[in-house]
């Protein structure tokens, strides 16, 4: 049961009440011994100390641009009281001495955004001495080894503010760490998160997010905002492909259980009084996207934000997710710094007119959308991320869907702890120990396909072309093995609630194909090969981050030492979407596929795996 009301209109007085019906659970546990807030379990890979500590500064990504905008949460005192505590190393809540890569950096970052956004009202708050003992404690973070990705940007919101409000704070830094942020720029708007081959939600709800704080909190002729501007413009043109028509965004990548900050670039950049789509569509997308999050399941009992994505659920998130992590979601309430009389606020929304397909060639990525804008679909190829929880699953699935998101494994025993969606697994047993695709492959995306050759075993090639007409895809697999291998190919993961009477009901099964329907959704896979065996895998409860149940029509094949050719198609969509008719003709010099009236032509050269297709 949600314990906040959905949105309904767009004034700023509305997205204040809801921020403020997001952080009013929190105000009770400030009651409890500790330097932050305590009011979950679970670990991370950095204390439980350091766990409060980020459950105490994670709501003031939303509560500090409520000041800057000219409203002050009635519960703020109690948040500058422990704050006060904190900086002071003579008291025994002080948040201690960090070191180097430490979680307590990044934190400092909300105090580096209050510093930029409205410094002279929050250091309102503390006398002279305190003063001095926030920057004592916020400089550490020059003196530290910080990892080269989106972490630089938390020493740049620190040493731009602490230069904003006469501080003194480091200039060879400050310039160092800007111009490393640029080097991750590839083009098109679109950065890398500091790794070549790691591309997420980090781009836009961190990089491109701060760079537009600090672009709005510049000099008029600061050359480094000039230029957060120009790519977070060009970087709106596609990134706004992400959501679909009901404002749900595709699930991908790491960190999903910050949820609505999915939406936080677009925030960002009202803020910045920055037309990177209208007004109006960017209003439209921040609106529609909160009100798609307040009906989903991601409370407790007593209204706190929990750890997961659709509903409650530790098995996908990462080792430094902690209880208070949900709460950087708050980050999308960064508008709110705009004052009430903004005229922003009077602004009608206006949903932006989407294209059916676009390629986005710098991140590797192919974004399709269905014909009633009810689905997106993100394609992938060449993506690959270390050495976080689950990578494999949330980067180099073949496609993740804003409908079915897509599921972990929780065991490698078999199909169903697995939980194979949307991609190839590979065993070398039939009943066990199979695995995904997750390796530093060459690729190529295009227009009309994506491809990648991989090696799950020595001896075993792959190369997998992903054609889309979404809703439905087709995946070519061109495989050279050594040795007898056994392949399962996972259509989307439907969920369902537990009948096994109406389960059976809505099981359809044909000669070359299955699906699974439930009241609202249907996915299959058609084997045009005409040797696989079909099946469904019931995947172990909670593998996918949507649906804690879920169906996953899968083509199973035994594989001998030589070279085959696997043709599947694969489709999940809304109950009401017509299935249209699909083709696949297999031609001297080509191989043909068709849904409805649309073609795609894939020539057979490509199928030869002697010959390599990079980037």
């Amino acid at each position: 049961m949600n314990h906040v009301e959905t949105i309904n209109g767009t004034s700023r007085k509305e997205l204040v009440d809801l921020l403020e019906k997001l952080v009013e659970p929190l105000i009770t546990h400030f009651d409890r011994e500790g330097p932050g807030l305590k009011f979950d379990t679970g670990g991370t890979h950095y204390s439980e100390t350091t766990r409060q500590i980020e459950a105490l500064f994670r709501p003031l990504w939303g509560i500090v641009p409520l000041l800057a905008g000219g409203t002050e949460y009635k519960g703020l005192e109690r948040y500058i009281a422990r704050l006060k505590e904190g900086i002071n190393p003579e008291h025994p809540h002080y948040f201690g001495e960090t070191h180097h890569y430490d979680q307590r950096l990044v934190e400092m970052a909300v105090i580096g955004l209050a510093l930029c956004i409205c410094g002279e009202k929050w250091l309102g708050f503390f006398n002279e001495k305190e003063q001095k003992q926030l920057h004592a404690w916020l400089n550490q973070i020059n003196d530290r080894d910080i990892p080269k990705n989106n972490w630089i940007f938390f020493r740049i919101l620190v040493n731009h503010g602490f230069r904003l409000n006469g501080f003194t704070y480091n200039e060879d830094m400050l310039k160092n760490d800007l111009e490393m942020v640029h080097s991750f720029y590839r083009s098109e708007g679109w950065y890398v998160d500091g790794y070549p081959d790691q591309i997420d939600y980090y781009v836009p709800f961190a990089i491109h997010f701060y760079g537009l704080v600090y672009a709005k909190t510049a000099g008029e002729n600061d050359h480094h905002a000039r230029i957060f501007v120009e790519r977070s413009k060009e970087f709106a043109q596609s990134f706004a492909c992400f959501f679909d028509g009901y404002g749900a965004a595709v699930p991908f990548g790491r960190s999903m259980t910050y949820r609505f900050a999915q939406v936080a670039f677009f925030s960002a950049a009202i803020f910045a009084e920055i037309e990177v789509l209208p007004y109006s569509e960017m209003k439209w997308l921040v609106v529609e996207h909160l009100k798609h999050w307040m009906k989903q399941s991601i409370y407790s009992h007593d209204g706190l934000l929990t750890v997961g994505y659709y509903y409650r659920n530790h098995v996908f998130t990462e080792g430094y997710n902690a209880f208070g992590s949900p709460y950087w979601a708050l980050k999308t309430f960064l508008l709110l710094g705009l004052p009430e009389e903004h005229p922003f606020w009077s602004i009608s929304e206006k949903a932006p007119d989407l294209p059916s397909k676009k390629l986005i060639t710098p991140a590797r990525f192919i974004v399709t959308r269905d014909q009633k804008n009810r689905q997106v679909q993100l394609y992938t190829a060449g993506l690959h991320c270390e050495p976080h929880t689950h990578c494999d699953a949330k980067y180099e699935k073949f496609v993740y869907s804003s409908v079915f998101g897509f599921s972990v494994s929780k065991g490698q025993l078999n199909l169903r702890q697995g939980a194979f969606d949307n991609t190839l697994a590979v065993s070398l047993d039939p009943e066990r120990y199979y695995k995904m695709r997750y390796e530093k492959s060459d690729y190529q995306v295009t227009e009309d396909y994506l491809l990648t050759n991989w090696n799950p075993y020595e001896g075993v090639k792959i190369r997998s072309i992903i054609v889309p007409f979404t809703p439905f895809h087709f995946r070519i697999h061109m495989i050279e093995t050594d040795k007898t291998i056994y392949l399962a190919d996972g259509s989307f993961a439907l969920g369902f609630d537990v009948d096994g009477a109406n389960i059976q009901k809505k099981i359809m099964t044909e000669s070359n194909q299955i699906k699974v329907m439930s009241d609202e959704h249907q996915v299959g896979v058609i084997d045009f090969s005409h040797h696989s065996e079909l099946e469904f895998v019931f995947g172990e409860p909670n593998s996918n981050i949507m649906k804690d149940q879920t169906f996953i029509p899968t083509a199973k094949d035994k594989v001998e030492k030589g070279k085959h050719l696997l043709i599947h198609g694969f489709y999940g969509s809304f109950i009401d979407d017509a299935i249209l008719e699909s083709h696949c003709y297999i031609e001297e010099n080509e191989i043909i596929l068709s849904v409805g009236q649309e073609k795609v032509s894939i020539p057979k050269q490509l199928l030869n795996l002697e010959k390599q297709h990079t980037a």
